[in-house]
């Protein structure tokens, strides 16, 4: 995930909490644990700011503290920024493999800041969908469009999200569904 021209995903600079771990061999066990914070999210991964850095090609589990409650993300370390480079120190962050229910999490969170100035037009335009038109049902389809056009547009299809998985959470869902 080098440079921003190559990112298959736009990010938006925001900071969350955030635990990389590594599962151990019994139930429950780590291997390692830590806890960081995000400079910026795509619906690809993340940039963890960090004074210790996790080597690339490392997999990891990155737990996400969204507002909705986290969201376990299997991952891997793609790059890392050492101290002293012009940047913040820290990690980039891919992720692998995010289930159903965790991909629209996503979907949903992402929201640019155009996608703001879209849905507060769309609404200015129309203020009788205020109740019915949330931001995060806008930023679900304005992402999945995003995604089909990248994809191939017309001859293509949404991209399909991986099968739940019991007991390992993925975030929330459609509203009323834990969410506030």
């Amino acid at each position: 995930m080098g440079t921003e021209t190559t990112r298959r995903y736009e990010r938006i600079d925001i900071e969350l909490p955030c635990r990389l771990f590594v599962p151990g061999q019994g139930d429950g066990e780590l291997r390692f644990q830590a806890f960081v914070r995000s400079r910026n999210l795509g619906l690809g991964g993340l940039f963890a700011a960090s004074t210790f850095l996790l080597p690339p090609g490392i997999e990891l589990f990155t737990e996400i503290r969204l507002p909705s409650g986290p969201l376990p993300v299997r991952s891997r370390v793609s790059h890392a920024l050492p101290p002293g480079e012009a940047r913040e120190s820290g990690m980039g962050i891919e992720f692998l493999e995010v289930d159903a229910r965790g991909r629209e999490t996503l979907l949903r969170y992402f929201t640019p800041e155009r996608y703001r100035r879209f849905h507060a037009s769309l609404l200015a335009a129309f203020p009788h969908l205020r109740s019915d038109l949330p931001l995060d049902d806008v930023s679900l389809v304005l992402n999945l469009w995003e995604e089909w056009k990248v994809e191939g547009g017309p001859s293509a299809r949404i991209p399909p999200a991986l099968p739940e998985r019991r007991g390992r959470g993925g975030g929330a869902g459609r509203r009323g569904e834990g969410r506030p």
